[in-house]
């Protein structure tokens, strides 16, 4: 029997290794990866590896991807933030979860690519917007999620201060060669801040 190469990346790549929910493993079933990688990478879109795109990004490691969603624990009707759209890859995921999504590219040659990815797949609950991910959605917060695909090497307070109570933030931070994920959340007016694990991601700029 043929197997699915999405459904053989879930079940090898991300359920083995603990992502558990439901909703993170539905919105992957429904989103083809390779709508999302460069076509001569197609063949590689299931990998178990970041993939290379313009400009030096790259479309993240699926269990990444999955990791990342899952500890934003989104129920369906959050307003999320992501900075660093990319190839739309984690954008489509987030909107298959959320009630809308606000995404921030630099590089506007890759995002124009982006839009037309999502129509295909009838997500029409994202925003997209050229520039400082830090700063141009500034005036649709607070947000109740906030995911970064890129890694600054401090975490940015003025980020921080667009997370809505009872919000969570997920985002790589280190220098190029030491980075770890982090886990940001705003309870009763206080903010946590926990170091998760090792990582790898394309500086913030």
């Amino acid at each position: 029997m043929v197997i699915d190469p999405n459904e053989r990346m879930l079940r090898e790549q991300i359920v083995a290794r603990g992502v558990t929910d439901p909703r993170v493993i539905a919105a992957f079933r429904a989103v083809p990866r390779e709508l999302f990688v460069p076509p001569n990478l197609r063949a590689s879109a299931y990998d178990d590896t970041p993939l290379p795109l313009a400009h030096g990004q790259t479309i993240s490691q699926p269990f990444i991807v999955a990791l990342m969603t899952q500890m934003l624990e989104l129920r369906g009707e959050e307003k999320v933030l992501e900075i660093g759209t990319g190839s739309g890859y984690q954008t489509a995921i987030l909107a298959r979860m959320a009630r809308a999504v606000f995404s921030a590219e630099l590089e506007a040659d890759l995002a124009a690519t982006v839009r037309a990815r999502l129509d295909t797949l009838m997500l029409h609950n994202v925003t997209l917007g050229i520039g400082n991910g830090l700063e141009i959605f500034r005036d649709q917060a607070p947000f109740d999620a906030i995911l970064s695909a890129a890694a600054p090497e401090r975490l940015p307070e003025q980020l921080i201060e667009q997370l809505a109570e009872g919000g969570r933030c997920i985002i790589p931070v280190g220098g190029a060669d030491f980075q770890h994920l982090w886990l940001v959340q705003r309870r009763g007016g206080e903010v946590t801040r926990r170091q998760l694990d090792p990582v790898r991601f394309v500086p913030l700029r």
